[in-house]
């Protein structure tokens, strides 16, 4: 699936990274049991650079990262690079200077293994004792679909869990009762039309699909092209077709989608103009811009993001932060001891505390997510965590570059723009020649 490598990829690797200074000194570490290895006996200070391919903000780097590392490994430092201009991973490569460390979003690996950067961190694994187990199995499997042999390219940090965040003030202005657990789609869109509409000059709109298709996608677990003919499957796989009405059905309510709307505008509309009913997304509880909402007045709730009928209790597939060990990166026995520590229930469940969603599955830890956070109070957050994820697709190098394109037909045809076999029919011949484009720069 992941075929050819460029000519400054193969040179970049094999090239110095003496810019870090994490690159220097061997990376033999003694072999340890159990979820937290033992830190290496050589207590020599070492730095290690951890490149922040997705946003990680520096508040998070220090209490999630630095500290409860800093506290296991006093001799080790850790450096982080953020990507902005002049330092995207393929700048850094092309110097030759290889991080440690990578932090990345599960579903953003594409460009990684484009690369064939990640390392596969089984034999780590083995190495070092950590047990598989103490994650969720959809999660490993879903790690696993990013790579064409079945390999652990990346560890979790942290597993998020969606919802379904409701406005109170709206739905007590149309009089209507507020969102249920285990709501379908289908119950969430009759829902959303009782609470569209225009109230005191204002005109609300009840229900988002959430900020792009892949939230539904992955629900669905669909693929967007074959992996093994690399080819579209939009015409040839039915539930496509299911796919598309859904949105239809959210999105054609008369008013729902009023003119300058966009799939990104769910946050905004929610949190800002707050005339959004109804948004689907990562939980919001522990984020700072749904904080200073709550502060100004919005008064909201939340329940289990919405099912398809014929999967109930399955929400989206997994959405991850967490850790890549790539190839020509020094210390990797060293790297890997740092990211088993940090997934050690001691680490985990101090970090979910805090409002950081734990990558394990202990309940106990579990348990502790937003504990130190006052706008969890009450919320009884047991039906969301107890949704499971959705069974993952084999992936391939093409999904990123195409996904842009269905969403584009997806919105022809919810706003009446094209028809559906139109709207999955110019989906595919776009795609198509995006994969040949792709194609023709591997050779």
């Amino acid at each position: 699936m992941f075929k050819k490598q460029s000519k400054w990829m193969l040179s970049g690797l094999v090239l110095s990274c003496s810019v870090f200074a994490g690159c220097g000194g061997g990376d033999k570490q003694p072999q340890t049991s159990g979820n937290t290895p033992a830190p290496a006996q050589n207590n020599s200070p070492v730095t290690i650079t951890l490149y922040a391919r997705t946003l990680l903000l520096n508040e998070d780097f220090d209490k999630y990262i630095k500290q409860p590392l800093s506290q296991k490994f006093p001799n080790v430092t850790i450096n982080k690079i953020d990507n902005e201009k002049g330092k995207t991973i393929q700048d850094l490569l092309t110097a030759g200077q290889i991080p440690d460390l990578i932090w990345e979003g599960l579903t953003n690996m594409q460009t990684l293994t484009d690369l064939k950067l990640p390392v596969d961190l089984e034999p780590l694994s083995k190495k070092h004792g950590f047990d598989l187990n103490r994650l969720d199995p959809t999660l490993v499997k879903s790690i696993r679909s990013y790579s064409d042999k079945g390999q652990l390219l990346y560890l979790p940090f942290r597993a998020f869990s969606f919802g379904l965040h409701y406005n109170k003030d709206i739905f007590d202005k149309f009089g209507v009762e507020y969102p249920k657990d285990n709501m379908t789609w289908d119950q969430a869109v009759e829902l959303a039309k009782k609470v569209t509409g225009i109230r005191d000059g204002v005109d609300y709109r009840g229900l988002h699909s959430g900020i792009s298709i892949n939230r539904i996608q992955t629900q669905m677990s669909l693929p967007y092209v074959d992996a093994k003919t690399e080819k579209p499957v939009l015409l040839s796989n039915d539930r496509w077709q299911t796919l598309f009405r859904t949105f239809k059905d959210i999105y054609g309510i008369p008013g729902n989608y009023p003119k300058g709307a966009s799939f990104g505008d769910g946050r905004k509309a929610f949190l800002e103009t707050r005339n959004l009913a109804m948004f689907p997304h990562l939980l919001l509880i522990g984020d700072a811009d749904f904080a200073e909402a709550v502060k100004k007045g919005l008064s909201w709730g939340v329940t289990t993001f919405p099912s398809m009928k014929d999967k109930p209790g399955v929400g989206p597939g997994v959405f991850s932060d967490g850790f890549i060990i790539p190839e020509g990166g020094k210390n990797q026995d060293l790297v890997f001891q740092l990211i088993a520590h940090l997934l050690s229930d001691e680490v985990q469940g101090e970090a979910a505390k805090l409002g950081n969603p734990p990558a394990v599955t202990n309940p106990e830890v579990r348990k502790k997510l937003y504990e130190s956070n006052p706008l969890a109070k009450g919320i009884n957050l047991t039906p969301i965590f107890n949704m499971k994820y959705a069974d993952p697709y084999t992936k391939t190098q093409y999904d990123s570059k195409v996904q842009g394109i269905v969403q584009k037909q997806l919105e022809q045809y919810f706003t009446d723009k094209a028809d559906l076999n139109t709207a999955l029919r110019n989906a595919e011949e776009e795609m198509i020649k995006t994969i040949d484009q792709e194609k023709l720069k591997a050779k």
